[in-house]
């Protein structure tokens, strides 16, 4: 109930254990749940805003989430999504039946590395869209677009990329279930008002993923030896 309330009051569904305790006290003092926070609400918007101001990505963050906001991007064209193996790395990709994909393979800049991977999309041009943020590379052209409020910032283009997809010539390829793990705990943040961020350093310890509300919660591999350090840091940690 608590998260519900957070919710319309600032836009991020979020109870971390300090605010839960600090609703209580005023629930003690005699006051309803649903007053306790609303009365709490100038500092909840306070912490808020300051936690998104000192997180708000610029373009490395980008950089690093490229693959989950194609992901995002895949599923509001209407396509059930996984992330596949492919050139020696993995890609989002579209699902086109069983074990069948079309992977979508974003261009960020014309640096070595992202024309390599340019040139390996061309030689599968019937089976692999390419998307590209730089003119100067062949593709659909497509924008992230950064906003004040949830989700922050997020994959557009006025192409139709349904219809590529559609068009293509879907592929045989092995799932990435880790990256898949991944996605679902980003969608999962997101659909909820959470800031978002990949490969994102806290407390000295880079993290898979860190979700950023009036807490900070992050996405763990089991293999860290650093959880402990973690859990001084952070409200929660989820492990894949």
């Amino acid at each position: 109930m608590i998260e519900k309330i957070v919710k319309r009051i600032i836009g991020v569904e979020d109870a971390p254990a300090w605010l839960v305790r600090e609703v209580f006290k005023k629930v003690e003092d005699g006051l309803d749940i649903d007053s306790a926070v609303n009365y709490l609400a100038p500092k909840l918007t306070e912490i808020y805003k300051s936690n998104i101001a000192k997180y708000r990505p610029g373009r490395a963050s980008i950089r690093k989430a490229s693959a989950f906001l194609v992901a995002e991007f895949i599923e509001r064209l209407g396509y059930s999504v996984e992330f596949i193996n492919l050139f020696g790395a993995s890609f989002p990709a579209a699902v086109r039946g069983e074990r069948l994909y079309t992977p979508l393979a974003l261009i960020l800049d014309e640096k070595r590395k992202s024309l390599y991977l340019a040139a390996k999309a061309r030689r599968l041009m019937q089976s692999v869209i390419q998307l590209t943020m730089t003119r100067n590379v062949d593709g659909v052209l497509v924008e992230v677009v950064r906003i004040e409020k949830p989700p922050y910032y997020y994959l557009y283009t006025s192409a139709n990329v349904a219809r590529l997809i559609e068009e293509s010539r879907p592929i045989v390829a092995t799932v990435n279930k880790k990256l898949g793990k991944l996605y679902y705990y980003w969608r999962h943040f997101r659909e909820r008002g959470y800031l978002v961020l990949v490969d994102k350093e806290v407390g000295g310890v880079v993290v898979d993923l860190l979700a950023v509300g009036l807490g900070r919660y992050a996405v763990v591999s089991r293999k860290s030896k650093k959880i402990g350090r973690l859990r001084k840091v952070l409200d929660s940690i989820y492990l894949v």
